[in-house]
């Protein structure tokens, strides 16, 4: 992340501090002069209140963004990776979430702006085959929340970035052959053409017509993409709300595990579930 010198009397954006999973960009000189926060930052960074800060209606000094997955994973996914050996007890299966993560932009008032790349979700949730190959997409560490200093001109999903899931199987991607038999008669068979393994996988954005009709659902409907949100004041907390659920096909006729029919255009353009995005500031 970048250092930003700061408009808002609160000094310039230099130090970082890690509180209660809370990456705090502030000037270390400055925190006693900043110390009066909004009351939905302080149930995010304190919620037990050992951190004695003072709370104000009407905070000044930072801008609080965070990202909330409420995504659930598709039952037929989990009972797969249940058959093939994933073990999961009651709570975590309850408690799963799709992995997921986005970069988002904060821009300040005078033109300098952060990149932070948010990722969120169950990172243990994977075809245990393909564990050790997973890895190097899912050692991170969860980062959902982050605060910077005002003044903020907007919050926005990184310019020529894709939000992406973890797609946590193997996929088969099978091809429909056509050959003559017997006194002419064709038959059709399914011969498997590719594998892709779990990987994060860039969601997409419904394709439409000329006139704005959707003519191929794929990840994300054109109303539910996460909208930039401007003008915000200090003591904002800007939230990426994340709905939706995780999937994968099964071309059922040919194979019981992930697959489908690269020809099948529409079951293609929904490899990864379908989710919804709202962006708020309170």
């Amino acid at each position: 992340m970048r250092a930003n010198d700061s408009s808002s009397g609160c000094g310039p954006r230099v130090a970082r501090l890690l509180f209660g999973g809370v990456l705090l960009l502030v000037a270390g000189q400055t925190l006693s002069g900043c110390n009066a926060f909004n009351p939905a930052f302080l149930n995010l960074v304190d919620p037990t209140g050992s951190g004695q800060f003072q709370s104000l209606d009407n905070a000044g000094g930072h801008v609080v963004v965070q990202v909330v997955n409420n995504a659930d994973v598709d039952e037929e996914l989990v009972n797969y990776l249940q058959f093939v050996g994933h073990v999961l007890t009651s709570a975590e299966r309850r408690a799963l979430r799709p992995r997921i993560r986005m970069r988002l932009r904060i821009t300040f008032v005078d033109g300098t702006f952060q990149t932070i790349e948010f990722i969120t979700g169950t990172a243990s949730f994977v075809d245990p085959a393909f564990d050790s190959i997973a890895q190097p997409d899912l050692n991170q560490n969860d980062f959902d929340n982050a605060v910077v200093l005002c003044d903020v001109a907007s919050v926005q999903l990184e310019p020529g970035t894709n939000i992406e899931v973890f797609v946590p199987v193997e996929l088969i991607a099978f091809e429909l052959i056509e050959t003559s038999g017997e006194g002419g008669q064709v038959q059709t068979t399914f011969e498997a053409r590719e594998r892709q393994q779990p990987t994060f996988r860039a969601l997409t954005i419904d394709e439409r017509d000329a006139d704005g009709n959707v003519i191929l659902e794929q990840n994300i409907g054109v109303r539910d993409v996460p909208t930039p949100i401007t003008n915000l004041t200090c003591g904002t907390v800007v939230s990426v709300v994340i709905d939706g659920t995780l999937a994968v096909p099964f071309l059922r006729s040919v194979s019981t595990a992930p697959s489908y029919d690269r020809e099948d255009l529409a079951t293609v353009a929904r490899i990864g579930g379908r989710f919804e995005f709202r962006v708020s500031a309170q």
